[in-house]
């Protein structure tokens, strides 16, 4: 258990999101659940540094299927913090602006276990050591190994059986993906994925 009441931080969850899914919307349950965090917010990435996304959506669109896909949902926030800012964006510069905008604000970092072999290779990755909190979840084929000095927290979030690669793939196939998307979204990501 990570704590209780105000003194917890907002989890900024990063990603692209191409698109959202059930996997997501868990692990951040996992993280309320389990009092890690006070929120989660999903900060939508307009483009990621260390990937090349075929079929990406404008940033528009996919921050209005994450606000679909947690509506409802105790704690969840979508953000579109790095909207505005240089492309690609980093996650120390995005914190930054948002600890500037928000200086009462305790945040902390939300990643999966797939970023931790390359987090060193992440811009200003020591000012993020030094100022938030780090929580990884587990992700599949992925063996979680934390360095001790990146001070993370392993947090027991649940495994997702498939990518957001996956789901765009069957989506193309013209395949039933409502059991793995938020109902919410679930008409948005079919028009936006079924057609590409």
């Amino acid at each position: 258990m990570g704590g209780s009441g105000e003194s917890l931080p907002v989890g900024l969850f990063f990603g692209s999101f191409n698109p959202i899914h059930n996997g997501h919307v868990g692990i951040a349950r996992a993280l309320l659940e389990g009092e890690w965090c006070r929120e989660v917010w999903f900060v939508v990435s307009p483009r990621n540094p260390f990937k090349r996304e075929e079929g990406l959506l404008p940033e528009e669109e996919r921050l209005a299927i994450v606000e679909a896909a947690i509506a409802g949902e105790r704690g969840m926030r979508a953000c579109d913090a790095e909207f505005d800012m240089p492309r690609p964006s980093y996650t120390a510069d995005t914190l930054r602006r948002l600890m500037a905008a928000r200086p009462g604000e305790r945040f902390a970092l939300v990643m999966g276990a797939d970023n931790v072999s390359r987090f060193t290779g992440w811009k200003d990755y020591r000012w993020i050591e030094g100022h938030v909190p780090i929580f990884v979840y587990p992700r599949r084929d992925t063996r979680v190994e934390l360095p001790p000095e990146m001070g993370a927290t392993l947090v027991d979030a649940p495994l997702f059986p498939l990518s957001a690669t996956e789901i765009r793939e069957r989506l193309r196939r013209g395949e039933d993906v409502s059991a793995y998307v938020p109902a919410g979204a679930l008409p948005l990501v079919a028009a936006a994925y079924g057609k590409r």
